[in-house]
């Protein structure tokens, strides 16, 4: 009757209605693999386990294993004789799976209830036992030691735990080499999801698991091993993780900042290398040191050439940056696994927009994981030069002289020598309203100098064009007909091209050929500078100043003419002259100046011959004879 009860008692803390007989059996494991069958009219089987700690023949680790194939039941472990030792843990009803016993004690005790038929339970001595956990990642491989290489070892048993606080569902698939024998794989997942593959040589086919916690077990017996498995874990990327923070500046500059869970959820672990590329590097020397940052760390700041990868699609110049882990191996350990996920970060530039010069205003935001685009803007400034240098800035609001040169630079606001500036179309107006229409002065049209049929050819000149740094061009000061005093703005529509990656970069503008003007898009780059003021040259005299001229001036046709001494010449700026200085001047048309001093010479040298003939005594004839 007292048996009976505790029977009940025991029944009732396993959970399990108990209708059948119970059964005792003992087990005394000398050897690496014991296998006990259990009969099938049992609903309670009572396992008795001892083993040989230091027999003459065989000696045991300090840690064995069972596993147990039956289903339908329950079997619960302890360290002890008896149910009133420490438990040593449960396999489930219909769980396949292994308990480390003897942890503290030569003896052990498992109780199992169900009513499974023909069940068996297999006590196993492993010579080694692996165990590894991962938390909270993306990507996770586990496979056993020497896949692919050689043969996993016998009595072996390795056990990896996947526990993940936001990760619910992992979608499991395995390597197509797979091959294990009779030796059994375990996926059981909290949720009671369980998957049982045992002996089988065939890759099953891929299949989601759902569970906060998954474990993964795989139990080699004594018997002939194989080449074994790899299985991969990929967690369902449309959870919300964190996501990295990306800035795409002016200018092409780009930064990107990682926080310590980023980083944990790529690669698993916050001491690992972060990498920009496009795919998997396994050596950190095959890295360039600006996109490597360290897991502690990790953040980059590049411009837009450095680290990307770079296509141009329908006028946009996108940056891609793939973030990917690049793990710190351990080279004394004999396998190694590490996440491969990637972060895709995109940059979009807009080729030609419209903008005004100076309000550039790069937004910062945070963006969204996988495929993250944000939009950048290319910074260009225009202005007037003091020459053809293109170095010295002329300031706005300065006047120029009607016909000087007036010199125009466009230049990107930060130098990158794969940046081309393209202008494609330049104009003027006297106001601040680039669409002014009615009063338009045309300078340049499909990248080419425009031909005004008002003015001459040389008017208008292109000094730099679709190369790096900067543009630049000149034509010749104006005022406006309709208000002399007014001022001139000038406005250009430039497109920004990088040589990398876009095939019309290099390309010169044909500008043998007239061409139909430029349509400009709502989003093309307009920069505007200004204003000058230029005055209208008044008419000089040779009264005035003796006409600016260092020498001699003279009038002709309304205009000042300048003229040099002999042996001296006129410099560049055609009003001084230079050389050795002398009192003859150059006889020019309608001047008697030089003959009448000719004339005056003559008659002095025959007044001093006839004085001096009266002198000597000479006679008249003789003084005509010497005329």
């Amino acid at each position: 009757m007292f048996v009976s009860f505790i029977f009940f008692v025991l029944v009732g803390l396993l959970g399990t209605e108990v209708t059948a007989q119970s059964c005792s059996l003992s087990v005394h494991l000398i050897e690496s693999h014991h296998e006990v069958d259990m009969p099938s009219a049992c609903a309670v089987f009572n396992i008795t386990v001892t083993r040989n700690i230091s027999g003459s023949t065989v000696s045991f680790l300090d840690k064995f294993a069972i596993t147990t194939i039956a289903t339908g039941f329950q079997c619960k472990f302890y360290d002890g004789t008896s149910t009133s030792a420490q438990e040593l843990g449960t396999i489930g009803a219909s769980l396949v799976g292994y308990i480390e016993i003897f942890v503290n004690s030569t003896d052990a005790f498992v109780q199992c209830v169900g009513n499974g038929s023909n069940p068996d339970i297999r006590f196993l001595t492993a010579s080694g036992i692996a165990s590894e956990r991962f938390q909270d990642q993306l990507f996770i491989q586990v496979q056993t030691p020497g896949f692919l290489n050689t043969s996993y070892p016998n009595n072996y048993i390795q056990e990896t735990v996947i526990e993940s606080s936001r990760i619910t569902t992992y979608n499991v698939s395995f390597h197509s080499t797979f091959f294990i024998r009779w030796d059994p794989i375990f996926i059981i997942a909290d949720d009671g999801t369980e998957l049982v593959f045992i002996r089988t040589s065939t890759s099953p086919d891929r299949f989601n698991i759902t569970g906060r916690k998954i474990i993964i077990q795989f139990i080699s017996d004594d018997s002939v091993a194989r080449a074994g498995f790899r299985i991969t874990l990929e967690a369902d990327v449309s959870l919300p993780l964190t996501v990295p923070e990306l800035i795409c500046s002016d200018q092409g500059q780009v930064n990107i900042s990682l926080s310590n869970q980023t980083v944990k959820d790529l690669c698993g672990s916050e001491d690992d290398y972060v990498i920009i590329s496009a795919i998997p590097v396994d050596d950190v020397n095959s890295v360039d040191p600006e996109c490597i940052a360290n897991g502690s760390d990790p953040n980059f700041s590049l411009v837009l050439s450095q680290c990307s990868i770079l296509e141009v699609t329908n006028g946009v110049l996108e940056a891609h940056f793939p973030l990917r882990c690049l793990p710190k191996l351990n080279e004394s350990e004999p396998i190694q696994r590490y996440t491969s996920n990637c972060f895709n970060l995109t940059c979009e530039y807009n080729r030609t927009e419209l903008l005004e010069a100076g309000a550039i205003v790069p937004e910062i935001k945070k963006v969204a994981l996988d495929s993250v685009e944000q939009e950048g803007r290319f910074g260009v400034k225009i202005y007037f030069t003091k020459n053809q240098s293109y170095s010295d800035k002329l300031d706005a609001g300065a006047e120029v002289k009607v016909p000087d040169l007036v010199y125009t630079k466009v230049e990107l606001s930060t130098p990158d020598e794969a940046l081309h500036v393209q202008l494609k179309e330049c104009w003027a107006t006297p106001s601040e309203d680039p669409d002014d229409e009615e009063t338009r002065y045309e300078i340049i049209k499909q990248s080419c100098p425009v031909n005004n049929s008002f003015e001459s050819d040389d008017a208008i000149e292109i000094d730099r064009n679709y190369l790096d740094q900067y543009a630049g061009f000149h034509f010749k000061s104006f005022v406006w007909s309709e208000n002399e005093e007014g001022a001139v703005y000038v406005y250009c529509r430039v497109t920004i091209c990088h040589e990398d990656v876009d095939s019309t970069c290099p390309d010169e503008p044909n500008c043998a050929k007239k061409r139909k003007r430029d349509v400009a898009s709502s989003d093309s780059l307009l920069v505007a500078s200004g204003p000058i003021f230029i005055s209208k040259s008044k008419k000089k005299s040779c009264e005035e100043s003796n006409g600016g001229c260092s020498d001699v001036c003279e009038m002709r046709n309304d205009d000042v003419i300048c003229m040099c001494y002999d042996d001296r010449f006129l410099v560049e700026d055609g009003k001084t002259c230079q050389g050795v200085e002398k009192y003859e001047v150059v006889a020019v048309g309608d001047d008697w100046t030089f003959l009448v001093y000719v004339i005056a010479a003559f008659v002095i040298v025959v007044g001093c011959l006839f004085v001096w003939s009266k002198k000597d005594g000479k006679n008249k004839d003789g003084l005509q004879r010497l005329i």
